[in-house]
């Protein structure tokens, strides 16, 4: 049986045994430098889905703007009465649709992707144009900013190209620090 984590805590307290297993398996630590909550998966372990995003936000862009990330959701999901992954370019676009920001029509559909990190900052947001639409899109533009402040992790394809070698980066070993918080982030 998967051993479960179901916080951050629970990640730190196993963080020198997932280190120590990535480390032994170059491929592995390649793959981990990529997507480490893959990495861990591949190891055995279970993420429990209600804490990913914010695992995922934590170990990505650190404590601060993780929990500012965990407000924003909260708070699109409030104005949009209902639980929107603003990662999600259709579940964005599907918002858009339902709120009546844009029509369904056969002309040319608004691309709702997140905008992509780049060296220096987040690149622009196609939504940005629509920011006085809705109340939802203040919240939604401000978390998509915020999540593109730096590279989201490689999707499972690559992960499972570089675990397998047909990809090989010039990574040796993967380090990581984790730091006490304060206040905890155990109210994931």
């Amino acid at each position: 049986m998967a051993d479960q984590i179901t916080s951050w805590a629970d990640l730190r307290a196993r963080a020198p045994d997932i280190l120590a297993r990535v480390n032994a398996n170059a491929r592995l630590g390649r793959a981990a430098a990529v997507n480490p909550l893959l990495a861990i998966e591949r190891l055995d372990y279970t993420i429990d889905p209600e804490i990913r995003p914010a695992l995922a936000d934590q170990l990505r862009l650190g404590p601060g703007p993780a929990g500012r990330l965990a407000d924003l959701r909260r708070e699109v999901a409030g104005l949009a009465g209902r639980t929107v992954d603003p990662d999600d370019a259709e579940d964005v676009g599907r918002l858009l649709v339902e709120l009546g920001i844009v029509a369904v029509a056969p002309g040319p559909v608004l691309d709702t992707r997140p905008p992509r990190w780049h060296p220096g900052g987040p690149g622009p947001d196609p939504l940005r144009r629509l920011r006085d639409q809705h109340p939802v899109l203040a919240p939604l533009l401000d978390y998509r900013w915020i999540s593109a402040a730096r590279p989201r992790f490689a999707p499972v394809r690559t992960f499972d190209a570089l675990l397998d070698g047909e990809r090989i980066p010039p990574v040796t070993a993967v380090v990581a620090r984790l730091r006490r918080t304060t206040p905890p982030v155990a109210e994931l």
